[in-house]
């Protein structure tokens, strides 16, 4: 059960449809909720050389400051405050990388991140800000779609599942969603090719009712470059109020880079989506 949420606010764009499901995560468990704003400053042009100039001068247009930070977080205390549950809120301040990986620090003393998805007609250092508290928080990470409006909603909730570790991990960070849900669906694709026997969708229809949760599967094959689409078709199908997902990434000497389906589905969102890695 989450007793203690953090939201992380957007800053150089509207923050409410995050505001709005945090606040209604969190009266949903009666958790503490915490809002930190994050101001992006300026790197050090002495230390750009080379290739890295460009970047540098691409990305000053992204910084933001610690004004700007501060009014988010005065919208967040607002909002929390009328809702009457425990809370407290920061900012913090530093380059865009550092930063980052503070943030996704920070986040491993909670039991949730919220964090709003990137908008790619909006470019911000924030758009790196959900990989990151993904593979480096240790903890599960609620992803808002930045075309979502109002709370959270959990009539519907749909299941991503290809028997890997990632998926289990996802599975059993939402089971106190799932035990709020009105009806679950799982998805499985190409569950003939890529699935264990033993971990097939039927098998987690099983463990799921032995936690009093029923479940039914939807199981259809597709092309391997086209799952995102397929699960975010799905979703679309059957009105999907929430996806619970494992987050892929492939090591590359401390750092990670995202999987072909986290990708897409980081860039193409539409329904918000607890991911655990």
């Amino acid at each position: 059960m989450p007793n203690d949420i953090l939201v992380h606010l957007p800053v150089d764009r509207p923050a409410d449809s995050v505001i709005d499901c945090a606040i209604s995560v969190a009266q949903l468990f009666e958790a503490h909720l915490d809002g930190i704003a994050c101001a992006y400053q300026p790197i050090n042009p002495a230390i750009v050389v080379g290739a890295s100039a460009a970047y540098f001068a691409d990305a000053t247009q992204y910084n933001t400051d610690l004004d700007l930070a501060a009014q988010r977080l005065d919208q967040f205390q607002l909002a929390v405050r009328n809702s009457g549950l425990s809370h407290g809120g920061r900012t913090i301040c530093d380059s865009p990388a550092l930063a980052n990986q503070t943030l996704s620090e920070i986040s491993r003393l909670y039991d949730l991140s919220i964090v709003a998805q990137a908008d790619r007609s909006r470019r911000s250092h924030h758009d790196a800000l959900p990989e990151a508290v993904l593979f480096n928080s240790g903890q599960p990470m609620l992803l808002i779609p930045y075309i979502h409006t109002g709370p959270l909603k959990l009539d519907r909730v749909l299941i991503c599942w290809d028997g890997s570790r990632p998926a289990a991990r996802a599975v059993r960070d939402a089971m106190p969603f799932l035990h709020k849900a009105g009806q679950i669906e799982i998805v499985a694709i190409n569950e003939d090719e890529d699935v264990p026997e033993d971990l097939l969708a039927d098998a987690l229809i099983a463990h799921l009712a032995r936690h009093d949760l029923a479940a039914s599967a939807n199981k259809f094959a597709c092309e391997p470059h086209n799952i995102h689409s397929a699960i975010l078709s799905a979703a679309a199908d059957t009105s999907a109020d929430l996806l619970v997902m494992g987050g892929y990434g492939h090591s590359r000497i401390r750092e990670f880079i995202l999987g072909g389906v986290t990708r897409g589905m980081f860039k193409s969102l539409t329904v918000p989506a607890l991911m655990s890695h």
